[in-house]
């Protein structure tokens, strides 16, 4: 095959192209970086950095965040003589900046036209501070920047932004462009609940020295949400200050074993598929052995208990004798359609996944289970599920927005009499069983308990719990639900009938008035 020969004269012409054609892109930057000062590159984030961004309400119409109007400080260069006394006087003049580090900015950006940022956000007396300085080339820029004004109650629920104001968490990042188009938003927060759930919580958690607590207050007829809060909190007007373990959300984002409330979908599940009846009788005086296993209760009991009294006793014996007659298949099948195998369908950013033996639901599966260690979900998995099973059989979505209208009900998953008998069971739990400080007179709370053993090291710590309470009120109109979580609670008592139930308490007391249950 003959080689292709290219004509000389037009290989000489295709090079030309090429190279007119590099150097007009290269005169083409240049004149805009020198020439026009970067204007273009400049005006379109100056655009989005002066953009106003919505505010955020409560569902009364309390504000939540919203923007207001700063000064940031810039050098120029080019009117700088003398950085160094520059330097020094911006460091005399603010505590957080640094000699060296003024320094460094002004020298490395001495060639350039653009401005230097030094510091933004500045208050009024801060600029005053630097007016009096009357140094050529400090050049004030109109800003904003994003407050809070409930600090850090409501940080975990509403979230945060960064310095140019982009959602980073929470509702800010959820619903982040619609905030950047400037549409306000409305919560499905209560701001004098949230409040109230807030500090119950935090003088809980000192009372008990626990590590982490939780909590939530939910409609049960609407999934609206109305408070939430993770401790230990942080300010969202200094976010860039808080730890990871201060910024992380343990009701959506934390999967927990979580204990005796998961008690409640056995015995419904028993109850849904006639296999048991409140008065049956069951053996609980000896401990259930599986292989090199012992499963016991923490009190221990002679003689027979009802159904009822299992539950309301809190019985590990009991409840795995009525989830021996569930089954594995059917508990599996009854906990999935509660949305316990998945994640939690929400519009909300970091929701926490399931840990489940999906591929290995044994029969210690199904003991392990039935009283809620071996399974692992977020709280507000279980807020979701246990409105269900006492609103008539209803799994709402969540709703972190105020609902103009009452939502649509999803599917009925469980029978009347199910959810009849379950609401008794639960206001015996309160009024004589393991949540007896839970019994706030006139409100009608039914409830369960949880105390978890941490999994530590292939086994269980007892010393170590996970104390939790579910209360609703009224049970037997049911309207609104209370969840509490206290992680490791270092005190005599470590348990969930003595730590989180009075907190729940306490939480419910104090809002009820606010929502207008009366007293009956």
């Amino acid at each position: 095959m003959n080689d292709i020969k290219i004509p000389y004269g037009r290989l000489k012409f295709v090079f030309f192209a090429i190279f007119v054609v590099f150097i007009f892109i290269t005169a083409r930057m240049f004149f805009l970086v020198l020439s026009r000062d970067g204007s273009s590159i400049k005006n379109i984030y100056e655009s989005r950095k002066n953009a106003r961004r919505a505010d955020i309400f409560d569902r009364n119409g309390v504000l939540l965040a919203t923007d207001l109007k700063t000064k940031s400080l810039y050098v120029s260069s080019v009117l700088v003589r003398d950085p160094k006394s520059v330097a020094q006087a911006l460091s005399d003049s603010f505590s957080d900046l640094k000699y060296d580090e003024v320094f460094r900015k002004i020298n490395d950006g001495k060639n350039s036209k653009h401005w230097i940022l030094i510091r933004r956000n500045l208050t009024p007396s801060q600029v005053e501070t630097v007016e009096k300085l009357q140094i050529a080339g400090l050049i004030f820029e109109d800003d904003l920047i994003r407050v809070y004004p409930q600090k850090n109650i409501a940080s975990h629920y509403v979230g945060f932004v960064d310095l140019d104001r982009k959602g980073l968490s929470g509702i800010e990042m959820q619903y982040d462009r619609k905030l950047m188009m400037n549409q306000n938003i409305n919560l499905a927060m209560d701001v004098r609940v949230q409040d109230i759930l807030f500090d119950e919580l935090l003088k809980a958690k000192e009372e008990f020295k626990a590590k982490l607590a939780s909590g939530l207050v939910m409609d049960v007829n609407t999934g609206e949400i109305l408070a939430l809060v993770s401790l230990p909190s942080f300010d969202a007007n200094l976010q860039n200050e808080a730890t990871l373990d201060q910024r992380f959300n343990m009701v959506t984002g934390g999967s927990y074993e979580l204990g005796s409330v998961m008690k409640i979908f056995t015995n419904a599940a028993a109850f849904e598929h006639n296999l048991i009846k409140m008065e049956d009788m069951y053996s609980v005086s000896e401990p259930i052995k599986y292989g090199r296993f012992s499963i016991k209760d923490h009190d221990k009991y002679e003689g027979l208990l009802s159904v009822k009294e299992v539950f309301t006793k809190s019985s590990n014996i009991g409840t795995i004798k009525i989830a021996e007659k569930l089954g594995a298949q059917n508990q599996r099948e009854f906990l999935e359609k509660f949305g316990f195998l998945k994640k939690v369908d929400a519009e909300f950013p970091g929701l926490g996944r399931i840990m489940a033996p999906l591929k290995n639901w044994s029969e210690i599966s199904l003991f392990t289970i039935s009283y809620g260690h071996g399974i692992a979900s977020t709280p507000l998995h279980l807020a979701l599920a246990t409105s269900a099973i006492v609103n008539g059989g209803y799994l709402f979505k969540p709703s972190f927005l105020k609902l103009e209208e009452a939502p649509k009900k999803p599917k009925k998953l469980i029978k009347d009499e199910t959810v009849d008998k379950m609401r008794k069971m639960l206001r015996a739990v309160v009024e004589e069983g393991t949540g007896k400080y839970a019994n706030i007179e006139g409100y009608e709370v039914g409830g369960k308990t949880g105390t978890a053993d941490r999994a530590e090291s292939g086994g269980y710590n007892e010393g170590q719990t996970l104390a939790s309470f579910v209360g609703v009120f009224p049970i037997y109109e049911p309207k609104y639900l209370v969840y509490v979580v206290f992680d490791r609670p270092n005190y005599v008592f470590n348990t969930a009938g003595m730590v989180a139930a009075p907190a729940a308490g306490r939480v419910i007391k104090n809002i009820a008035p606010l929502l207008s249950i009366n007293v009956k």
